[in-house]
């Protein structure tokens, strides 16, 4: 009496290992032909692809005609991380006779939306196989019929369920000769010879194609026999040839492709290549060896052809200047010409070829995958640092079908890096005229601001005075003329000061001078612009410091002004707290500073106030007044006398400017 439930799991689980290998050997297949001298046979692939296709068919046949209902289906799992449900994603023709349901309407569906198994004890049962990873036996009661279930958890979120009730024993034997009888129809249709047999090497299934060749009789002159016992069709040394070769892949335990000789059944010796895979019951054990066959003597006569063509494609393809790169959907090199193997020597391996290509050059797999799935040839520029320098890319991705007829991708670049530079420089120097434009264009609005205003009060008090109005008024009048003419002569010197520095005309006049004469008139300036302005802030000044040390060697005149810009710019921006002055030496430098609590610089505009022309905010020149060209000039002069100017900021709160110069002490 047949053992349904152990045959139908068994049947399964290689179903499982079967799909597997077959996608392996498809794989190796395919590597096989691309890095060897396979790759002449032109009608190699179409063949195994043939028989791989009809064994792929076979096995979902027989799972869509399996005697009782199954299904595969995937967890769903709740927020806390617990299954709360599943997916249907495979179910066989038993299943939707017994749900009364057609194929499109139970397919990615949840149980929980069709309801279809109405006892818990199906659910529970699922959940508990997928925790355990083992197979559970069930029996269930669905109304009056009592159900024989068998779970297996393939992993922790994919399950695959069948059932039985428990009088179908019967029926389900039936069914099994039938499938069994179909089966054999199937692999009967493979056109190219195809074996299966046990570990002591008897023939346990084979095709019409494989009788034919080696008896030119029927399956049942071989079945159950060993190639040893068909001495009258195989000879001895082929026999242990073919035995030898099972030992080896046993021990080596995956897949083998080899060719080898056979003498078939009217009398020739023909050339085969043989490619054979074990076949694994459920606990990972090899239980037999699935062959299949391809005869080769036509294609032996044309592989030298073939490999003188190749050779001249080779030496066509590796000639060309451009880096050619062919690789698959994941990014792996396929192929490539002596250019890119130069462009990527460190990624590229000179024994097999394979290597990934950089993930700059390709972008991503989404890319590649979209150019295989629309066919639709894409350009693009792509950054690549190459031997620590960056260079840029015109690259071509081209959609092409290899020689098996899969989809590969086939990039080729051109380095355009000087193109990119020039385009850069020009686009710069766009920038910098457009920034340059703009920059002037406020200068003026603000030069014309700041010399309108002083210009109409000299003016106003002008007329005054000429009319006879108010004589008693004549002192402010002529005080007022002496202090806007002072502001005029502040903007022309500016002007006149960034003209020289453009120019190249400033000159240093190093001579002897004193720190505590220059913080002393400096501070004196202070004391002037801050009466003027009419604020009430705490001025400060740093203390002296010894005659001896006090006197250097540097341009009184440089320093004196870039201190009053600084000083100037303190007292504009400030409007309570305290102003200080102050000197100090730091690293055989002597450090000038300016701190005020003034209204502060945001971090991201502190490079901006050392330029030409601009301001932290250029709505300050209204506000505030000034042209813009105050720090900048400050900052040129530093920059001829060796220093640097530098400025600590926080908004609100207040600036700390200060620059450096070489200390050089007077008669050193």
């Amino acid at each position: 009496m047949l053992n349904l439930d152990d045959d139908i799991q068994d049947y399964n689980e290689v179903v499982e290992k079967l799909q597997k290998e077959n996608r392996a050997l498809k794989a190796v297949l395919n590597r096989y032909q691309i890095f060897s001298d396979y790759s002449s046979l032109p009608n190699l692939d179409v063949d195994l692809k043939s028989q791989l296709d009809y064994t792929e068919q076979l096995l979902e046949t027989c799972f869509s005609e399996l005697l009782i209902p199954a299904f595969a289906g995937a967890l769903v799992f709740s927020e806390d991380g617990l299954p709360c449900d599943f997916v249907y994603t495979n179910v066989n023709n038993e299943f939707l006779r017994f749900c009364d349901i057609e194929m499109k309407d139970i397919l990615g569906k949840k149980e929980s939306e069709l309801k279809k198994l109405k006892s818990p004890i199906w659910i529970d049962g699922i959940f508990k196989a997928a925790k355990i990873l083992e197979p559970i036996s069930l029996k269930v009661r669905e109304g009056e019929e009592v159900f024989d279930v068998k779970i297996n958890a393939l992993k922790h979120d994919i399950f695959y369920l069948q059932f039985k009730p428990n009088n179908s024993n019967a029926l389900s034997e039936r069914k099994l000769k039938e499938n069994l009888t179909f089966t054999q129809k199937i692999v009967n249709a493979i056109p190219i010879p195809m074996f299966y047999k046990n570990l002591d090497g008897y023939y346990v299934l084979c095709n019409d194609s494989y009788a034919k060749t080696i008896t030119g009789g029927g399956i049942e002159d071989i079945s159950g026999k060993t190639a040893k016992e068909l001495s009258d069709y195989i000879p001895k040394e082929y026999a242990d040839f073919y035995q030898n070769k099972d030992l080896e892949l046993l021990k080596e335990k995956g897949i083998q492709v080899y060719e080898g000789p056979l003498k078939c059944a009217d009398g020739k010796i023909r050339v085969f290549i043989v490619s054979k895979t074990l076949v694994k019951d459920t606990t990972g054990k090899a239980v037999g060896i699935l062959g299949v066959m391809q005869n080769i003597d036509e294609m032996i006569k044309t592989r030298r052809e073939l490999a003188e063509s190749e050779s001249r494609y080779k030496t066509l393809f590796n000639s060309l200047l451009e880096p050619i790169i062919v690789a698959d959907i994941d990014g792996n090199i396929i192929m490539c010409n002596s250019k890119a193997i130069e462009l990527f020597e460190e990624e590229y391996d000179p024994k097999t070829g394979i290597k990934q290509v950089p993930a700059e050059f390709l972008a991503d797999k989404n890319l590649i995958r979209s150019v295989i799935e629309t066919g639709e040839t894409m350009t693009r520029r792509v950054p690549l640092i190459l031997q620590g320098e960056q260079r840029w890319f015109l690259s071509r991705l081209q959609p092409l079908s290899d020689s098996f007829g899969e989809k590969v991708v086939q990039i080729i670049s051109d380095d355009i890096t000087e193109l990119k530079r020039y385009q850069g420089e020009i686009l710069k120097q766009k920038v910098h005229a457009e920034d340059s434009s703009n920059l002037k264009t406020i200068f003026l609005a603000n030069i014309a601001h700041e010399t309108r205003t002083p210009a109409n009060i000299i003016s106003g008090h002008v007329q005054m005075i000429q009319s006879g109005l108010h004589p008693e008024k004549l002192d402010s009048y002529l005080a007022a003329i002496y202090k806007n003419t002072g502001k005029l002569l502040d903007i022309i010197d500016d002007i006149v000061e960034l003209s020289k520095i453009e120019s190249g005309q400033i000159k240093l006049r190093h001579e002897i001078c004193s720190i505590n004469s220059i913080i002393e008139d400096a501070y004196a300036y202070l004391c002037d612009i801050h009466e003027e302005a009419g604020k009430k802030l705490e001025l400060k000044r740093c203390e002296q410091f010894n005659e001896y040390e006090s006197l250097i060697y540097a341009d009184n005149q440089y320093i004196s002004q870039v201190l009053k810009k600084l000083l100037t710019n303190a007292v504009t921006f400030t409007q309570k707290g305290y102003i200080e002055l102050g000197a100090r030496f730091e690293d055989q430098k002597l450090v000038f500073y300016v701190e005020d609590t003034g209204i502060g610089i945001p971090k991201e505009k502190i490079n901006i106030i050392f330029e030409r022309f601009r301001q932290a905010d250029e709505g300050m020149a209204r506000q505030y007044g000034g042209n813009g060209l105050g720090l900048a000039i400050a900052n040129e002069l530093v920059k001829r006398m060796g220093g640097e100017l530098n400025v600590e900021s926080t908004v609100a709160k207040g600036s700390v400017f200060s620059f450096s110069i070489p200390y050089k002490k007077a008669g050193m």
